[in-house]
């Protein structure tokens, strides 16, 4: 950080050496921003007039002050850029992130934001007052700057006593410190200590953040109904809270309430529509509601506002094009895939969308001709190990039995029950396409043996690390790994076992890397999930114990 010591521990900030990236869609501004800064020393700053600039920008090399306008014109705003730069991994902690906004509302915004910037600036302003807010946002980095450190390099444990530290030595930042020090104990997996922290935290001063973090850890504990309660009281306080919508929608669909997490998710898109991952889930419960309308709107608002972003993959268009052909809608769907073929022919993947969708209308249609051309191309690309989510699988395994191609369909349907052992909904959906078909007992039948073989490996690898046989849970996990690939909870299990059997007895020949290879194939499966960050910070445990020099995981 460009901080030059002066004395009484007080710092003065090197302000010719910060590299600065200025992001506004209005050239004029960008120019008046560049000069207020250049006034007091910031010399070095290059400017973007888009989202994607500044990440495009950002991925060539790392900037110390980013200055972020809230609107910038385009599909993504200054907080939606803010996300995306935190998921890419593009700004560390140690980031300075200032948005400059005329919204009088972004306050609100801002202080119940989850992944809130440093500060926010309100449109007009001097330089003095960027100057005097830049001092005391560098002054709270230079205090953090070990904890951070020791976050970046993995260990939670020296992060939290920073933290500590930080809390004795320097109590004017208590309440930060505090914050981050509890999504530390949750990252740890240490939810009891994070629930005494919040309900401290919450005693001294009701912040939202707090009864959030609170919600969360309540809800990672098995007590749905108490977190419930807490998000509902935490959102009559401050409706503004965009995290406390999703997080009430994964804690309703925990207690199986799939129409309260859906009114949930539309309730906070309603306030903020622009997250796509609001809107991909916001459909995904819609269409298992039989709400299709609802869904398709979702679906179009996710891929119209994750233009070119990270959060959008191939599967969102076959998302929306399924609820055009379920709505009877086969020009629309097939509209979506003209409009969107460039994207979709980048990647095997959006190819095999496209397969699928033109297979399933043309089916529907009565062009059999063309669905089979269709089904072919899905043939092949599926012979070149290319793969898509359950949903698309089963589409293309209702064309196939349509068409009269059952060997292919029960393939299909196989790889999808394993890989999905324990989804109802997808279970259900196979159920319905065999009985469409006249042959409910057939699949049936498929269902039960692809489902109890992943699932006995499953459940005898679980029963053998806790009897201490950890040679055989290895083994019986992994080979459920190698039939259900694409199964976050096996996978997850699996490297569980590989890191109980390394903390137990050692480190075995390629054991470590394999349990870091299946934690990376879940982060890209289901992104977030929850078991994710106490499983890194196993590996991280492990990789300290022995000595073992790790790369920041992206």
């Amino acid at each position: 950080m460009a901080l030059r010591f002066v004395s009484n521990n007080e710092h003065l900030i090197d302000y010719g050496s910060l590299r600065t990236l200025v992001v506004d869609d209005i050239p004029g501004m960008r120019s008046a921003l560049k000069m207020t800064l250049a006034n007091f020393g910031i010399t070095r700053t290059d400017v973007a007039s888009t989202a994607q600039e500044a990440i495009f920008r950002l991925g060539n090399g790392p900037y110390d002050l980013i200055l972020a306008d809230y609107n910038l014109g385009e599909a993504r705003d200054g907080q939606q850029l803010l996300e995306e730069l935190r998921h890419r991994g593009l700004i560390t902690l140690q980031t300075v992130y200032v948005m400059v906004t005329a919204e009088a509302m972004y306050e609100r915004v801002a202080a119940t934001a989850e992944l809130a910037p440093d500060d926010y600036l309100l449109k007009p302003f001097n330089g003095e007052v960027l100057r005097n807010r830049l001092e005391v946002i560098f002054q709270r980095k230079l205090a953090f700057s070990e904890a951070h450190r020791r976050f970046a390099e993995g260990d939670l444990e020296g992060a939290v006593a920073a933290c500590d530290s930080l809390m004795r030595n320097k109590p004017r930042y208590l309440v930060d410190a505090l914050r981050f020090k509890g999504e530390l104990l949750n990252a740890m997996g240490r939810f009891e200590e994070g629930e005494a922290l919040y309900r401290l935290v919450i005693e001294m001063r009701a912040v939202p953040w707090a009864r959030l973090g609170l919600a969360r850890v309540l809800h990672a504990l098995g007590r749905a109904q108490e977190a419930e309660a807490i998000l509902l009281d935490a959102l009559a306080a401050a409706p503004e809270m965009m995290a406390a919508y999703d997080l009430l929608a994964e804690v309703r669909i925990a207690r199986k309430d799939l129409v309260g997490a859906q009114q949930s998710l539309q309730e906070g898109a309603a306030i903020s529509g622009k997250t796509v991952r609001r809107q991909q889930q916001l459909g995904e419960l819609a269409y298992e509601n039989g709400d299709l309308e609802t869904a398709r709107t979702a679906f179009q608002a996710a891929l119209d506002k994750g233009r070119h972003s990270i959060f959008v993959s191939p599967a969102d268009y076959g998302n929306l094009c399924r609820v055009q052909v379920e709505q009877g809608n086969l020009n629309g769907a097939l509209d979506t895939l003209k409009k969107n073929k460039d994207s979709l022919q980048l990647a095997p993947e959006g190819q095999l969308v496209t397969a699928v969708i033109q297979s399933m209308v043309h089916s529907r249609s009565g062009q059999a001709d063309l669905a089979r051309r269709a089904l072919d191309e899905a043939g092949r690309l599926r012979g070149e190990g290319v793969h898509g989510d359950g949903r698309l699988m089963l589409d293309l395994a209702d064309s196939c039995m349509t068409q009269g191609r059952n060997e292919e369909s029960d393939a299909i349907i196989g790889e999808v029950a394993k890989n999905a052992h324990d989804s109802e909904a997808l279970l259900s959906k196979a159920r319905e396409i065999y009985a469409r078909c006249g042959r409910a007992a057939d699949g049936e039948e498929l269902l039960k043996k692809a489902t109890a073989d992943v699932r006995k490996l499953n459940n005898e690898g679980v029963y053998l690390a806790q009897k201490g046989d950890f040679d055989g849970a290895v083994s019986r996990l992994l080979t459920a790994a190698k039939e259900a690939p694409y199964n976050p909870r096996i996978l997850m299990n699996a490297a569980w076992v590989l890191l109980r059997d390394a903390d137990q007895n050692g480190l075995k020949e390629g054991g470590l890397q394999e349990a870091k290879r299946l934690l990376d194939e879940v982060e890209r499966l289901a992104p977030g999930h929850s078991r994710l960050p106490g499983l890194r910070s196993q590996v991280r445990e492990i990789e300290a114990r022995y000595g073992i020099s790790r790369r920041p995981h992206p």
